[in-house]
């Protein structure tokens, strides 16, 4: 395609704006976009607004805008522009650290919002707020016009200021105040379910989930844990090197899981794992999603344990952070994983060895039904192992 004398300076001109060397990016440009005309008319926007716009609006407002523009274009839901909260609570998950009260949230089958668990000597501790309390509102915000991801970014502040939580326990309406402060978010909690059968929990994969899973596995292998019950249940999911790193302590040699790249690279990641692994079972659902995928998949894909639960959410992408400039990144999409055996579960889940719908309060032993059914599951297995 050729470009008339006038697009050719229009488009040098446009570059040379944003990167301040019209000759070098210019020709970059050329070469690298298949629509000139295209970035003839982005050139022509920006100098027409400049030229027209009523109010004051700078180049890095302008500039801003078009970048969030390409990424919004690409109408991949994973791929974002971070800046401001959004960026922060992108480093608070990948890092488990966080201006809180130290609770985990969660959504009921009733769509309702209810603290799951309290950490202890936390804020939410010393204001009395216990798991199992359904949360009525943040700041006087109704907890039913927000969605999870909503409620806990209102719960979470800067360090020293203060949140009320409005809450229901045994049909009682209550409120209490607590006070913001550094909290380092536990990602994994264990207890012994029944006797031989250990549980933990994974609340995502962070990067010290690892060595937290260690720990806790074991210290119920000292308890005489002979079978595990793996809750992934409402776990959003997190890095790949830390799922690995658990998939190592409980499967056996052999892969977790791949991906190819654009430029045609493949990522394979395989694990030296276990002699003689643990009877598993894992327990997933709906919000069950992506790092917590790979892990239920390999389980799956390998034989080496019994899914139970819900179909899980189905993100099979894999995201990298690229820093841009303070606290700015952007977080883009570069490939799609396949699960050990190969399978690609974007948009389609995993399904579960054994269906159970969630009746009963999820994480409450009492009336959890899934983690019921996941006990005798795990009873049967050590049954037919002696």
């Amino acid at each position: 395609m050729k470009l008339s004398v006038k697009k050719k300076m229009a488009l040098l001109w446009c570059l040379s704006v944003v990167s301040g060397s019209a000759a070098l990016t210019g020709l970059t440009f050329l070469t690298i976009t298949d629509d000139p005309d295209g970035l003839l008319r982005l050139a022509q926007t920006y100098e027409t607004i400049h030229k027209e716009y009523f109010r004051t609006v700078s180049d890095r407002e302008l500039l801003a805008g078009a970048a969030r523009g390409m990424v919004d274009a690409l109408g991949d839901p994973y791929s974002q522009l971070l800046t401001g909260p959004a960026y922060d609570s992108l480093m608070e998950q990948t890092s488990g650290e966080y201006g809180g009260i130290g609770v985990v949230i969660g959504a009921g089958g009733d769509g309702r919002l209810y603290i799951l668990s309290v950490f202890p000597g936390s804020a939410a501790e010393s204001a009395g707020l216990r798991s199992g309390d359904e949360i009525l509102a943040v700041d006087g915000r109704e907890a039913a016009a927000m969605d999870l991801e909503e409620a806990a970014e209102a719960i979470r502040g800067e360090v020293g200021s203060r949140v009320v939580i409005e809450y229901l326990r045994n049909g009682v309406q209550s409120t209490v105040e607590a006070v913001r402060s550094d909290v380092s978010l536990p990602t994994v909690e264990s207890a012994m379910a029944a006797e031989g059968i250990g549980y933990i929990h994974i609340y995502s994969f962070a990067s010290h989930t690892a060595d937290e899973f260690r720990t806790q596995y074991e210290g119920l292998a000292a308890q005489g844990m002979k079978t595990l019950i793996l809750d992934l249940r409402m776990n959003p999911g997190g890095l790949i090197d830390s799922v690995v790193a658990v998939a190592d302590q409980i499967l056996s040699a052999g892969p977790v899981v791949s991906y190819k790249e654009k430029g045609g690279a493949v990522q394979e990641f395989s694990v030296t794992g276990q002699a003689h692994p643990l009877p598993l079972v894992v327990l997933i659902d709906g919000n069950s999603a992506s790092a917590s995928e790979i892990l239920a998949g390999a389980v799956q894909d390998r034989k080496e344990g019994i899914l139970i639960g819900e179909r899980s959410f189905g993100k099979g992408t894999v995201q990298v952070i690229h820093p841009m400039e303070d606290k700015e990144a952007l977080k883009l999409s570069v490939a799609q994983y396949l699960t050990a055996a190969g399978r690609r579960i974007d948009k389609i889940g995993i399904q579960p060895d054994v269906a159970v719908i969630q009746n009963g309060r999820i994480f409450d032993p009492a009336s959890d039904n899934v983690l019921q059914a996941a006990i005798e599951t795990a009873r049967s297995m050590e049954r037919s192992d002696s």
